[in-house]
């Protein structure tokens, strides 16, 4: 089975909430995830800046070799994964699925991986 790898992406377009995907682990480990240590290690991310909404730290955008997206941002300075599947069916072609809870774990590990303890 090949490895997943992380590219760094700048589409936050159709991305939604997914942190409900995640184990308790994983939940606490992007919680202490913080926008410095993802600067320091990916450096700038996205500027957010809609104080109204919560909406204040940048977030950070990566596509997985197979196409799927994940990000990390803040609103109210709580930590929330964001992603986006694939494209749907041949049926409905235009509906984007969420990623797999699989997936999501894969995610949040590659992340804490590569972010200072």
């Amino acid at each position: 089975m090949a490895e997943t790898t992380y590219i760094p992406h700048n589409d936050s377009l159709g991305t939604s909430n997914v942190t409900g995907l995640l184990f308790p682990p994983q939940l606490e480990a992007i919680r202490n995830i913080n926008p410095e240590d993802m600067e320091e290690v990916f450096g700038p991310g996205l500027d957010i800046d809609i104080p109204s909404k919560g909406y204040t730290d940048p977030e950070w955008y990566f596509q997985t070799s197979d196409g799927v997206i994940f990000g990390i941002g803040w609103r109210y300075g709580q930590a929330r994964l964001r992603g986006r599947g694939l494209r749907g069916t041949k049926k409905n072609h235009l509906q984007m699925c969420h990623p797999t809870q699989s997936q999501a774990v894969a995610f949040v590990e590659f992340l804490v991986s590569r972010l200072p303890a």
